[in-house]
This record gives C-alpha cells, structure tokens and sequence, in this order.
C-alpha cells in the first residue's frame, strides 16, 4: 500500500520530517482512496459532526425518512436530526449508530450503508457507494 510507487512524494522522502509534513502524507493518501478534505471549521464541535455532509447523506439516500421528519418537525428538522444523531453518538457510540440506525420519532436513520454480500441487490449496492468518507485536519 504505501511501497505504491504512484503515491510516493516528496513530503516524507527529505531528512526533515515533521508533524505537518506527516499530516500531508496521510491527507494525501486518503485523498487518492476517495476521502474528502473538509476545512476544520465546517467540523462542529458541539455536535461533534460535519453537519452539511450528514445532512445531505440523509436526504440523497433517505427521501422518504426525511420526508416524514419534516412532515413532524416542520422548520427545524435539521437541528433536531442532528441534535437526535448527536445524542445517540454521546449515549450509544459510534460504532452502535454506525451498526444500527438512529431512531427518531418512528422513523428509522441510516448514517452508513456495508458491502452488500452479493450483487443481487443492485440498489442496496448503489446506497453502500453513496457513502461519503471525509477527513478533517486538526
């Protein structure tokens, strides 16, 4: 993986390294595997989320979900969902919400889709390549 010959650059190679240096290195990794760069500031801290990208994960992936949210929560259905997803993060972890949905008055979230076993189901295949991997520098 990292012996890849089209990745090698210049940052680490000199005889001064550095944290940055190093932080570049990675950003630039995960970059050609198809992370996204996200500036720091678009982190909120508070909610302990990218807000923008969960949100528009939600609403291309879950019509119908964020349809019903909206049809109960009307003008404020972006602050409660992610207030909702950052409660259940604090209480439950994020591995278990990952895993396992969040629930939010009845109605059933999904912030990740896994690689379906089998090419079967074209459209759970089509939501697992709707995942967004994102990465912030500190």
């Amino acid at each position: 993986m990292w012996q890849d010959q089209s990745f090698r650059g210049n940052d680490m190679n000199n005889l001064n390294p550095t944290e940055k240096k190093f932080e570049n290195f990675i950003e630039k990794y995960l970059n050609l595997i198809e992370y996204k760069s996200i500036h720091y500031e678009r982190y909120d801290r508070i909610l302990c989320l990218i807000k923008d990208e969960v949100l528009e994960f939600i609403k291309k992936t879950q019509k119908n979900s964020w349809k019903k949210l909206q049809d109960i929560y009307e003008d404020d259905t972006e602050n409660k969902v992610l207030n909702r997803i950052s409660s259940e993060i604090s209480r439950r972890g994020v591995i278990d919400v990952l895993r396992n949905q969040v629930s939010d008055r009845g109605v059933y979230l999904d912030l990740c889709y896994f690689e379906p076993k089998s090419d079967l189901n074209p459209d759970h295949f089509n939501l697992f390549k709707s995942n967004q991997f994102s990465l912030v520098r500190q």
